[in-house]
């Protein structure tokens, strides 16, 4: 028995458990290249990283110029600005592109004789390397080096003062997201933080619309009064602002600068104690997640719903009994019972995820400023098939993952009486539909505000939207099969489909604008447009083609990857 008395856990134990979930991340991440579709998730990401390399450097290069000239000048406290936008930018940077997700859920380490303490840094690091993290430390580092170039007697400051705020910018953006899967268990707050997103994604673009000068031309006037108005705002609200990390950090600069180095050091202090705080609040969610915290909606409403009445036993032998001619009705003129099922359960899906139909509002919202702006100009026969293209873009991306909300529920397609080809036809004609719900807002935003697109122009626009929406879509039924993505509304780790498919129905996408952009771009400089109808008629006919032979071949394409649709829709987490 000697062998199973108490023993005190040594600081080297730790330091093993630490490497060994390491190394599981790194041979999770390896072996995940190896599998069938690994090497195109690899070529995904290789084709991704220049697009994240152009939004770090890029603010970078800006943010430190202008934290030299701001220096070189004496405008210190102007650096202030410089902060604010990199806050801003990384949360912006959080909510688009999320919080990775991990091969496996990391509540599942609460199995391990962890302690609450370990468990808290573990899960702190798991997201310290989100794009946004990386963006922002860059962000931040670019600033310090400004400063130091122009003011090298400042290096040591800039780099504590800075690396102070980078640290209370990280623990504050892994803080919030902690509590946001926390507030999205349910599905009202799924609803209410998206209506958030929302009005604030709306915000910043009617701000970019509204200020930026590429879409006010000969209006500088009324800009520069907003500007104003902006400025006037924001220097009332300094006051309650300078307690914030952002203009703490800035008037930590200026001390130093001031040669006030215990000020300096008070301020750099009280940046510091936000980081603590942010900290202590995700330390608290962690210790309540390590308890065993269920945030599942099954298990919020299991204690709110009484227990559903099930028939008797009388009732079940009365409905066996009946005629057999009741239990299978005639076939009637219209779609199978299977697809109008599935229709229907794919409408409550979407009904439910409210991130789809911020993704389905948000383009039209975007539409109806862009047609304020230039519905009513010289190129107004480009509005319209402009609009419609960028409209798309928040459609056929949902094809390329039409099984990442079914999670073990899809293993039931291969049992029920159903084909594969019912099931995608179905969830395919959700997505047409959309497309066209799409289309027609587009069509009475933009004849409303502005003049009215002619039948030639609206009827090419239709034919290339349902050509290219036919053409994503086929090829977006197998990749739905083949690289699935699990999708938990609940967490903000969340991609609609893999990188590879993403790329791939963007480029699918913007080839066809570059093939329909040739002969409209013709029939303008040639004053003849009416022969674009039969030639974009020729289009959707062909894509239709397309479409319907993939949709004969897909029963055998599910059987052979249902391995991979199974692996990663019925995975834990």
């Amino acid at each position: 028995m000697s062998e199973l008395a108490p023993t005190t856990w040594t600081s080297s134990q730790t330091r093993a458990q630490f490497f060994a979930i390491l190394r599981l991340r790194w041979d999770m991440l390896r072996n995940g290249f190896r599998r069938k579709g690994g090497t195109g998730e690899l070529i995904g990401r290789i084709l991704l990283y220049p697009v994240l390399a152009g939004m770090a450097f890029g603010p970078s290069v800006l943010v430190a110029l202008g934290a030299y000239f701001f220096t070189r000048y004496e405008h210190l406290d102007r650096i202030a600005w410089l902060l604010w936008a990199i806050f801003a930018y990384c949360q912006l940077l959080n909510i688009q592109l999320g919080q990775p997700g991990s091969t496996f859920d990391p509540t599942q380490l609460i199995r391990f004789p962890l302690s609450v303490r370990n468990y808290i840094y573990i899960r702190l690091c798991f997201g310290l390397l989100t794009p946004a993290n990386v963006i922002g430390s860059l962000m931040s580092f670019s600033i310090a080096l400004g400063l130091i170039i122009a003011a090298p007697a400042l290096w040591l400051y800039a780099l504590l003062a800075l690396f102070v705020f980078n640290l209370a910018n990280v623990l504050f953006s892994r803080m919030v997201f902690s509590w946001v899967d926390r507030w999205l268990a349910t599905r009202r707050a799924r609803e209410i933080f998206t209506s958030l997103i929302f009005v604030f994604s709306i915000g910043i673009q009617w701000l970019n619309f509204t200020f930026n000068p590429a879409y006010n031309h000969g209006r500088t006037h009324d800009i520069s009064r907003r500007v104003a108005t902006i400025a006037a705002i924001y220097h009332r609200a300094h006051p309650l602002l300078g307690w914030l990390p952002p203009e703490l950090t800035a008037s930590a600069l200026i001390a130093a600068n001031q040669t006030a180095f215990a000020h300096f050091l008070e301020l750099t202090l009280a940046c510091a104690l936000y980081a603590a705080v942010f900290f202590a609040v995700f330390a608290l969610r962690m210790r309540t997640e390590f308890r065993g915290e269920s945030l599942s909606d099954a298990a919020a409403r299991s204690s709110l719903k009484p227990p559903i009445a099930t028939p008797s036993t009388r009732s079940i032998a009365a409905h066996s009994l009946a005629p057999a001619a009741s239990a299978a009705p005639a076939r009637s003129f219209g779609p199978s019972p299977q697809i109008v099922a599935i229709l229907g359960k794919e409408l409550l899906y979407l009904r439910r995820h409210t991130g789809i139909l911020f993704g389905l509002i948000m383009p039209i919202f975007l539409v109806l400023m862009l047609a304020s702006k230039f519905a009513t100009r010289s190129n107004a026969a480009w509005v319209f098939p402009a609009a419609v293209a960028y409209t798309l873009l928040a459609v056929s991306p949902l094809s390329y993952n039409s099984f990442g909300l079914e999670g073990t529920g899809s293993q039931f397609y291969f049992l029920a009486p159903v084909s594969m080809r019912d099931v995608l036809l179905a969830k395919n004609l959700l997505g047409f539909a959309m497309a066209l719900v799409e289309v027609l807002g587009t069509f009475a935003i933009i004849s409303y505000i502005g003049a009215r697109p002619s039948l030639n122009f609206a009827l090419i626009a239709l034919l290339w939207a349902a050509a290219t929406m036919l053409v994503n879509t086929a090829v977006g039924n197998r990749r739905s099969l083949s690289t699935p993505k699990k999708i938990n509304p609940q967490r903000m780790a969340n991609k609609q489909a893999s990188q590879l498919s993403a790329l791939i129905g963007m480029g699918i996408l913007m080839a066809s604008v570059l093939i329909a952009a040739v002969p409209i771009g013709l029939g303008l400089y040639f004053h003849h447009v009416w022969w674009l109808v039969p030639v974009f008629a020729v289009f959707a006919t062909a894509a239709l083609y397309v479409y319907e032979r993939s949709l004969r071949s897909l029963d055998r394409y599910a059987l052979d990857h249902r391995d991979q649709l199974f692996e990663e829709l019925c995975k834990a987490g």
